[in-house]
């Protein structure tokens, strides 16, 4: 029975991308390849990491009398990535370390009749941190157990950086064929304060191609329509590397409602001009991005 260490689990609404509205059930990973420092920074002004608010946190000392007993009650992170508590050291002692099987237990606990309803095909969404980074020895066995209560939607939010082990494409196109997979890849594009060598992994993405009963699709986080030509860029080279997307969002770049104020229109006005599809971030006009939703 593998372990998985994990931030947080809860029920919401998916609010990115292709299934923008599905009730689903969230799966938060620990850990990740990328900090992602410069969302929200003006462009070639960043703050070093270690002055980041979050990393001079006074309540993320566990041994603080005012120390964060849980993840729900972290604040909304303004700039740079707005789960840094789901990779940062800092945040390590609020996160749980259990069994595969204890995890399913928890995710059932959510669902509205204790299973995945035909009737309401409620989604499980792996996200993080970076799910495909250590984690991938897992996923068999957790979904595996989701199928056999009825699971039939996955979606894997993922920078994409991070190759398939032979392993998981051997399950997902074995005993896991009849569930579909959804590979959101969220690119990090110079906006981002991640290097386009590091972020840009073509290979990644022919891994995930090789899921039959999948569906491959780019989300970036862009601020206006100066990062356009870099969306391009790495839609280009995924293609001439013979990577099949099934489409492309561009998402407005804010941790916060006034900050996708600011940017969400100028953004939409921008995916018309250029053709992309426009990713809303709903649980943000929602809830505020708070964790857990």
């Amino acid at each position: 029975m593998g372990k998985l260490r994990y931030s947080e689990v809860f029920y919401s609404v998916q609010g990115e991308g292709r299934w923008v509205g599905v009730p689903s059930v969230f799966l938060r990973v620990f850990g990740c390849n990328f900090e992602c420092a410069g969302f929200g920074q003006e462009r070639g002004n960043l703050i070093p990491v270690e002055d980041m608010p979050y990393m001079k946190d006074p309540r993320a000392d566990k041994t603080s009398e005012i120390a964060y007993k849980s993840i729900d009650e972290l604040p909304v992170t303004p700039i740079g990535c707005d789960s840094s508590a789901s990779w940062s050291m800092k945040y390590k002692h609020l996160q749980l370390t259990e069994t595969i099987e204890q995890v399913q237990e928890r995710i059932e606990a959510l669902l509205p009749n204790g299973k995945y309803d035909e009737r309401e095909d409620i989604h499980l969404v792996i996200t993080g941190g970076e799910p495909l980074l250590g984690w991938q020895r897992v996923w068999p066995e957790l979904l595996e157990l989701g199928r056999k209560k009825g699971l039939k939607n996955v979606t894997i939010e993922t920078n994409g950086t991070q190759n398939l082990q032979q392993q998981f494409i051997d399950y997902l196109n074995g005993d896991g064929k009849d569930l579909h997979i959804t590979w959101s890849t969220s690119p990090k594009l110079s906006i981002s304060g991640e290097e386009q060598f590091d972020a840009l992994v073509p290979d990644c993405l022919l891994d995930m191609n090789k899921v039959e009963n999948s569906y491959l699709y780019n989300k970036f986080v862009v601020r206006d329509i100066d990062d356009f030509d870099e969306v391009d860029t790495f839609v280009n080279e995924y293609k001439d590397a013979g990577v099949k997307l099934d489409a492309v969002y561009c998402m407005p770049e804010g941790a916060t409602l006034e900050q996708q104020t600011l940017t969400a229109k100028g953004v939409a006005e921008a995916c018309m001009k250029t053709g992309y599809k426009y990713s809303p971030r709903l649980h943000i006009d929602l809830f505020g991005n708070a964790w857990g939703t």
